[in-house]
């Protein structure tokens, strides 16, 4: 991760040097600036949001500011899948690469604090089983650690900053110069109907093969749909895409707790019987979410991707 991290970060750097450059190159003869849709304005409202957190050196907390950095860039991202019929092929992949470059950048932060949290949320339902284990205690000290070095890594001037900084003002000047989509209902329309309809795929690959990796890819087609629904107010939409979210989400991030306590299993080397139960525990936690989220996702994605936009967007 560290070593994928690294490399996001040079090419980011790179690639604002060169920005810079060239924008050094063309200052004799300004241009004035494209009028701006309202999609691409969002967009950059969100990219400017993002920044302005990660610039910031007030008070709040920087696990805070990754927070809600984070989903700024979720909404930054699904304004782009919005805008993929207008932005084009080879333009809409290099901005929805370079914005999921940032995310990960600041996710292993996210990752850490939710692993935790969710070993505290089984010790707290689960008291007489866990509480006692020193076992237990010491893979919970383990990933509080874990917790504090990746926050190190996202405070302000560290690493995962500068490199997410780098790519949104990449973005933002390059979306800065685009052309505003000539017809953007119908180029809005178009982005709902894909997200939709990658999330019903997602979710047909979910039902055949109900795995960790099945449900996270989903999740994320989900997230997209969420974010997408906020932007354009489509209310009741983001409300049902937030739950399913949710439902996912927390599955995950059990998932990531039952690798943890793999890559740890020395720590209750003494206490078989109490791994045995965590890890039985973890599982029968993850098997409800995924029978929710199915239920759920059977509900939200039951209509084909031409009538859910019709109901969705016309009046």
């Amino acid at each position: 991760m560290a070593a994928i991290g690294l490399g996001v970060l040079a090419a980011a750097l790179a690639r604002v040097e060169l920005e810079r450059r060239a924008a050094g190159k063309s200052r004799k003869r300004p241009r004035s600036p494209a009028p701006r849709s309202k999609l691409q304005r969002m967009t950059i409202a969100q990219l400017d949001l993002a920044i302005a957190l990660l610039q910031d050196n007030g008070p709040a907390p920087p696990e805070r500011t990754v927070h809600e950095t984070r989903k700024a860039l979720k909404r930054a991202r699904a304004l782009v899948r919005l805008q993929r019929t207008e932005l084009g092929r080879k333009r809409y992949a290099r901005e929805n690469a370079a914005l999921r470059d940032a995310g990960r950048l600041l996710a292993g932060a996210r990752d850490a604090e939710v692993v935790l949290d969710a070993l505290d949320a089984l010790i707290a339902r689960h008291p007489d089983r866990l509480a006692r284990s020193p076992g237990v205690s010491e893979l919970r000290a383990r990933l509080a650690d874990e917790r504090e070095r990746a926050r190190a890594h996202t405070e302000r001037g560290g690493p995962a900053r500068a490199g997410a900084l780098a790519q949104l003002h990449a973005v933002r000047a390059r979306l800065e110069r685009a052309q505003p989509a000539r017809r953007e209902r119908k180029t809005a329309r178009a982005g709902l109907r894909r997200i939709y309809r990658e999330g019903r795929e997602r979710r047909r690959r979910a039902l055949r093969t109900p795995n960790s990796r099945a449900l996270h890819e989903w999740r994320k087609r989900v997230k997209d749909l969420r974010y997408a629904a906020e932007m354009l107010k489509l209310r009741p939409l983001e409300r049902a895409a937030d739950r399913l979210g949710e439902t996912l989400g927390e599955e995950h991030d059990l998932a990531l707790l039952a690798e943890r306590v793999r890559l740890h299993r020395d720590c209750l080397r003494g206490e078989k019987a109490t791994r045995k139960t965590l890890v039985r525990l973890i599982a029968r936690k993850r098997e409800r979410l995924r029978r929710r989220a199915l239920r759920e996702g059977k509900r939200l994605y039951r209509r084909k991707p031409k009538r859910f936009v019709r109901r969705q967007l016309d009046p």
